[in-house]
């Protein structure tokens, strides 16, 4: 019994991991992958059961702008990426009733630069700045109804 639970032991791992291939895999924190228009163009893609907007790309001579749609046509996310850094984006994230509830900044997918969270509602919740996922600087604090609750030095 002991020799079978050992050579189990020794196995198993080896099958759960033999179809890896840990040195391919690939971390993307941007655009860095992505098919980029030319200027002034825009690539649309559409939600098949509804054929409304996806996704819409749209590259100007400075960023790279990326719009996403749930599939009743609202707008759910807006990232920026400037063009001389594709890893570097500002993050905007709505809630269904199309209220701004985050913009944040991330470098290489490191939360960093100015960061603001909202309520529900559209009210600023909290706002600062990240240095590389640690909180730096004056942060405020808000109720829901947009006043300010607190203030930390970080």
């Amino acid at each position: 019994m002991r020799n079978i639970l050992l050579a189990l032991i020794l196995t198993v791992p080896n099958l759960c991991f033999s179809q890896v291939d840990w040195g391919k895999a690939k971390v993307t924190y941007g655009a860095e992958n992505e098919v980029l228009p030319n200027i002034g163009d825009t690539i649309k893609e559409y939600h098949n059961e509804t054929k409304t907007f996806k996704s819409l790309k749209f590259r100007d001579s400075k960023q790279l702008s990326i719009f996403e749609f749930d599939v009743n046509g609202k707008k759910v996310k807006a990232t920026i990426f400037p063009l001389e850094n594709l890893k570097y984006k500002t993050l905007t994230k709505y809630n269904e009733a199309g209220f701004v509830i985050l913009i944040a900044n991330y470098d290489n997918g490191i939360v960093t630069g100015k960061f603001q969270k909202f309520y529900g509602n559209g009210k600023l919740m909290e706002e600062g700045i990240y240095d590389k996922m640690k909180k730096v600087g004056l942060w405020n604090y808000y109720d829901e109804e947009g006043k300010l609750n607190k203030s930390e030095n970080h």
